[in-house]
């Protein structure tokens, strides 16, 4: 039986929910309606016999992809649907000129993506905190006039520039947005998405040689959050960023797998990226 693909639009809403319960992932309505802001024309569904089995999305930052939110319904895997998507997603990169493909991989889906050709890069760690109350009086909450430094102090470490992301978690979210500045400057920024169950913190970047920033930024995030649940990725590089989470009490989950399709060459520094931005965006 042939599997059809096409793009998605706002009226697959209801089936992103249904198959993102599947998944236990958290994602909720902001979240695709994020996911179709970044990438219009770069998320997929795929059907079989005039039923929506599947589906994945894509973004961009220039040179470089990044795809997730790979889901087969249940009683269609094994049929090479998420091979199918995967495929119509990388196309939908390389000739919008990504250079290199990124991912996070969950343990059960490796051996898909390397046959696809996804090399590993290093561990993307998962932990789980609780928030609770701090006093911090050195970090602001975030605004307009501080977002250009954000985007810079961003790009240096994330690689690439990835602006309408951060932007529109700004706009959804401020009450999760804050920036440690010294004399004016921007030296770390932390920001978090509601999700369905928890908070989910990411990105969160500073400079390296400012951890007791980072650490100063996080916790400021917990007071906003105080008595919820809170959920973080870490590139495992960055072992500042957990020893923070440690002496904050958050626990360790199953980790994901950073892989990379293309030319694979160094990006940013993870010694910055005190956070992922998210699975299925970088």
């Amino acid at each position: 039986m042939p599997t059809s693909i096409r793009r998605m639009v706002p009226e697959d809403e209801g089936f992103f929910l249904e198959l993102i319960g599947l998944t236990g992932w958290g994602n909720t309505v902001a979240d695709f309606r994020r996911m179709l802001h970044y990438e219009p024309g770069g998320c997929f569904l795929a059907s079989r016999d005039g039923v929506d089995v599947g589906m994945v999305n894509s973004t961009l930052y220039g040179s470089v992809g990044w795809i997730g939110n790979l889901v087969v319904h249940p009683g269609h895997r094994g049929e090479g649907i998420g091979a199918a998507l995967m495929s119509r997603a990388m196309e939908h990169l390389t000739d919008s000129g990504a250079a290199s493909i990124r991912l996070d991989s969950v343990e059960k889906a490796i051996p898909l993506y390397e046959r696809l050709g996804f090399r590993a890069e290093y561990a993307s760690l998962r932990f789980s905190g609780l928030g609770m109350a701090f006093d911090v009086p050195d970090v602001e909450e975030m605004n307009a006039s501080h977002l250009e430094g954000v985007l810079d102090l961003d790009s240096r470490y994330f690689g690439v520039n990835r602006e309408r992301m951060l932007r529109r978690v700004f706009e959804d979210f401020p009450e999760y947005c804050f920036v440690a500045c010294e004399e004016g400057v921007v030296r770390g920024y932390i920001m978090a998405k509601r999700g369905e169950s928890n908070v989910r913190i990411g990105p969160w970047v500073c400079e390296p040689s400012r951890a007791e920033r980072a650490e100063d930024l996080l916790r400021k995030m917990m007071d906003a959050t105080a008595g919820e649940r809170l959920w973080i990725g870490v590139p495992e590089g960055n072992r500042a960023s957990v020893e923070i989470l440690t002496e904050h009490e958050f626990s360790g989950l199953p980790s994901s797998l950073r892989m990379c399709y293309g030319e694979c060459s160094v990006m940013g520094d993870q010694r910055g990226r005190f956070s992922i931005g998210a699975p299925d965006k970088g």
